[in-house]
């Protein structure tokens, strides 16, 4: 049943500059890529990133393609790799394997990984083991189910 509206009701707050800060944090994070890189998405995130950038802003960034964050490795021909993701062990055994694929394949790629919502120790201590910390690292609040 809709309720008729009240004249004393408080006004639904705005969400609009939320939505444009975490808009800007994410460029922000991409732009420290400069040029052309592929941006890996792990599945429970493009929703939220959907709210906040669609494909054309991305685009305008210089996200050239898109991927997901699946068990099966992509393959990239960026030289510039960036990778959204939630601080879970296995993300960063699948951001590993990908880095060190390329290490063994003689291949030099920039790397970053952003965390969302958090950065957790123990996804660095995970890095560090695989040998891969220097890849850079951002954090992006974004709401997650």
């Amino acid at each position: 049943m809709a309720f008729p509206h009240r004249p004393d009701a408080p006004e639904l707050p705005d969400f609009s500059m939320l939505k444009r800060l975490a808009r800007d944090q994410l460029i922000y994070l991409l732009e420290q890529l400069p040029g052309k890189k592929d941006l890996f998405i792990e599945a429970d995130l493009m929703s939220p990133l959907d709210r906040i950038a669609n494909v054309s802003i991305l685009k305008q960034h210089e996200v050239d393609k898109l991927y997901k964050v699946e068990s099966k490795p992509a393959v990239s021909s960026s030289e510039q790799l960036c990778f959204l993701v939630r601080p879970r062990i296995k993300n960063m055994r699948y951001i590993a394997n990908l880095v060190n694929a390329d290490k063994l394949a003689g291949r030099t790629r920039k790397y970053k990984v952003i965390f969302s919502p958090q950065k957790f120790y123990a996804c660095e201590m995970v890095l560090e083991e695989e040998g891969i910390y220097g890849a850079s690292a951002g954090r992006l609040m974004l709401s997650v189910p």
